[in-house]
């Protein structure tokens, strides 16, 4: 499904970039809407899925209404693009990177509103829908260990950002043998799955300890608006891998500021919360 929707997605796309405020979709390269079609196809069979199954209802999946989401929603997205932005100051001031010249500070309003879809239709997808199905199963450790393992692994199956010269409607099929291009580099691969797992640990322990998905979201676009943000207006001047790889979210140091992070969270947002039994 979501090979077949994303030429129309990227027609679409390149239809309103006509519009001022959407200009930067012209520049959209094609792999980038495969990879958001694949997360719209899922999003939308999971309402034929949730009612084949038999959940109607958000307390089935164990969610709740938040009476503190906008706290939730905001300080998350803050405490994270702050922890990330720290770490990349850390780094600026390091000499590791320096800014593009000219800085391209316009890039980064689209950047803020792709970091709020994609946060708001994967924290859907993986922390509300995929963990309180299987939270159904399991316990909430495992069921959390089991989400965030898929979550990793998905994150690499996208093809290589090159290839595609003239989008037809059959181009996206074209795209699904080079989706596993990134498991032919182990270590990198290795680097980056442990990266995005403790990140989908972090995200299920907020979602299970708060039964909502409102501080989830806000901590997934605030590191999601900080790396490709920090990665549109710096570029790298010298390698210091192994404790930061391609970008700050890649490598020793990128595990340890998300550990950091986390334990902000718990800090700041989970310790007042009722038992989960999560630990």
């Amino acid at each position: 499904m979501g090979a077949t929707l994303a030429p129309w997605l990227f027609w679409a796309g390149q239809y309103i970039s006509h519009f001022p405020q959407l200009s930067f979709l012209a520049g959209t390269d094609f792999q980038r809407y495969f990879d958001r079609s694949i997360l719209i196809s899922a999003f939308l069979l999971l309402v034929p899925i949730l009612h084949w199954i038999g959940l109607h209802r958000l307390e089935n999946l164990g969610l709740r209404k938040n009476a503190r989401r906008v706290s939730h929603v905001l300080g998350g997205f803050a405490l994270s693009l702050g922890t990330i932005s720290a770490s990349g100051a850390f780094l600026f001031g390091m000499d590791v990177f320096e800014l593009k010249d000219p800085v391209p500070w316009d890039l980064l309003p689209p950047i803020l509103l792709t970091a709020i879809t994609v946060a708001v239709i994967e924290e859907t997808l993986f922390r509300g829908a995929l963990l309180g199905l299987l939270r159904q199963t399991f316990t909430p450790q495992p069921a959390a260990i089991l989400v965030s393992v898929l979550f990793s692994i998905l994150h690499f199956l996208n093809p290589e950002r090159e290839g595609i010269a003239s989008v037809h409607w059959y181009s996206g099929f074209e795209l699904l043998p080079r989706a596993f291009w990134r498991f032919s580099d182990p270590l990198p691969l290795l680097g980056g799955f442990i990266t995005i797992g403790i990140l989908g640990l972090m995200l299920a322990h907020a979602t299970i300890q708060t039964s909502s998905l409102w501080l989830g979201i806000g901590i997934h676009a605030g590191l999601i608006f900080g790396k490709m943000g920090f990665n549109k207006v710096m570029k790298r001047v010298e390698d210091v891998s192994p404790w930061f790889g391609s970008d700050i979210t890649v490598g020793i140091g990128s595990i340890l500021t998300l550990l950091f992070l986390w334990s902000l969270v718990w800090l700041i947002y989970l310790r007042g919360e009722p038992d989960s039994n999560f630990a």
